[in-house]
């Protein structure tokens, strides 16, 4: 069983697997309940770049092992997991540094999203300058259209002890102010690329709602479309010329498929005032693409060579954090594990599973 929000309630109706792959510790909580309901093997491979980085460590930490709180109930948990498939050495820095015990369990295998079976071949025929905008805004725009009132009251009561950088306080505005700012920027942009007949394609996070998107432009006076759901987030990026995005982990999704990358997170000075250490506004990857300054300064940039250069300090950073250049067999890392380790008399192929 492949878990994920989707398919979580299946398991109610099949309970009888021999493995369970989950991306996260809390989708396995979310599915269970309780880890005695859990009969099958449990292994995490986690579908969401963090950085281990030291500043922003501790939200990796939390994304990897769970946010329970009972320190006896999460043991539970985390003793169900059977391995843990990691994207890169920092990752399992922040495993072992957290138990371990835990980092006997874990495997590095790099960034799932490219393993070399998930890439299409891209298409070569001749086609406009195309734009792609990589959107972040699943506080503005979340998948489940709860109130605004409700995203607030959650924040501000701070269950995950969120840190801010420039307050003693963890004051769920900051982030609101930093949304709403990208967000007035994306629409300031789209304009300018619409004089250019330029129309951008929208790809909305995972955890938005694509459909507001839709429902936005209707009787505006900007141009975009939204990209396909069943889309993959790879085969999205290889098929712009340009990608714009705020501060955002898909920065090493384009840095591994060598991307021109527009970066606004610095297109006003208020921005920084408003950092969240966890969030992406701290990521060791931003500093290795272009952050125009000023809206005239990104026009300028917008045909230019804007890819980020893999000096020594790039490769490192994307061998500590997606085990780059082994990335590209991470799948099939995963699926030789379990059919040596855990085969008995199913013919088990995680690569036929996923066709």
């Amino acid at each position: 069983f492949f878990g994920n929000r989707i398919d979580l309630f299946n398991l109610k109706n099949h309970e009888n697997f021999d493995i369970y792959i989950f991306p996260t510790v809390e989708l396995l909580v979310s599915a269970f309940g309780k880890p005695n309901n859990c009969k099958g093997k449990v292994f995490i491979v986690p579908n969401e770049s963090i950085s281990g980085a030291i500043r922003v460590k501790r939200r990796l930490e939390l994304h990897l092992t769970g946010t329970i709180s009972n320190s006896f109930l999460k043991k539970q948990w985390l003793n169900k997991v059977s391995r843990f498939f990691l994207w890169g050495n920092s990752h399992f820095s922040v495993l072992k540094n957290y138990s371990k015990q835990i980092s006997k369990k874990c495997l590095i295998v790099g960034h799932p999203r490219h393993d070399k079976f998930c890439y299409n071949k891209n298409d070569k025929t001749k086609r406009k300058f195309s734009v792609g905008f990589a959107s972040r805004f699943d506080l503005l725009n979340i998948f489940d259209n709860r109130l605004n009132f409700e995203a607030i009251y959650n924040g501000w009561f701070d269950k995950y002890n969120f840190n801010y950088a420039f307050s003693k306080k963890s004051n769920v505005e900051h982030q609101w102010f930093n949304a709403v700012l990208d967000f007035r920027n994306f629409l300031d942009i789209i304009k300018i690329l619409n004089k250019k007949n330029i129309i951008p394609n929208i790809r909305p996070h995972p955890r938005e709602n694509p459909n507001n998107w839709k429902k936005f432009k209707k009787n505006k006076d900007i141009l975009y479309n939204v990209s396909q759901f069943n889309e993959t987030f790879v085969d999205w990026i290889n098929k712009q010329d340009l990608i714009i995005t705020t501060a955002s982990t898909s920065l090493y999704d384009c840095s591994l498929l060598g991307k021109n990358v527009l970066l606004i997170d610095k297109l006003s000075p208020e921005r920084e005032k408003h950092g969240n250490l966890y969030l992406d506004d701290f990521d060791p990857i931003l500093k290795y693409f272009y952050r125009p300054k000023n809206l005239r300064d990104f026009e300028k940039r917008i045909y230019k060579n804007n890819t980020a250069k893999k000096n020594m300090g790039l490769k490192k950073l994307l061998s500590a954090e997606v085990n780059y250049p082994n990335h590209m067999y991470s799948l099939q890392k995963v699926s030789e594990y379990l059919i040596k380790n855990e085969y008995s008399e199913i013919n088990f192929n995680l690569f036929k599973i996923l066709k």
